[in-house]
């Protein structure tokens, strides 16, 4: 039962990811189209600075499920949210130092990123 019940919230959360690049990847093409070739890579770049990030905490909590596990979900819950908070802002600065992205646009991509999880979550949860 519950080895059943954690493959389905995993497999839960994954699809939320994929929504969640889905969107971010709806938003590069529009901007890409509407705005040009520069304007659509620094919404991607933007988007993937949170998105990559997220991914590997998504990967590294499911790794510590189990009704065993509590004391270890929790401790990789939280540092695994500090470290994907640091890695964010890490890329993103990354992405706006050494890249050619327009920092509007960027920061555009990363906060659609972020509002696309909860986005994608509602959705999912219905």
């Amino acid at each position: 039962m519950a080895t059943a019940l954690i493959k389905l919230i995993t497999h839960t959360v994954y699809r939320i990811l994929f929504y969640q690049f889905i969107i971010i990847i709806g938003l590069t093409g529009i901007l890409f189209v509407l705005k040009g070739k520069q304007s659509g890579l620094s919404v991607l770049a933007g988007g993937l600075a949170y998105w990559l990030p997220t991914l590997v905490f998504v990967r590294a909590v499911a790794s510590a499920s189990g009704a065993r596990a509590i004391a270890r979900f929790m401790v990789i819950f939280f540092a695994g949210e500090a470290i994907k908070l640091i890695a964010s802002g890490a890329l993103f600065l990354l992405a706006v130092t050494y890249f050619q992205v327009n920092v509007l646009y960027a920061l555009l991509g990363l906060v659609t990123a972020i509002t696309a999880f909860w986005i994608a979550s509602i959705g999912v949860a219905r």
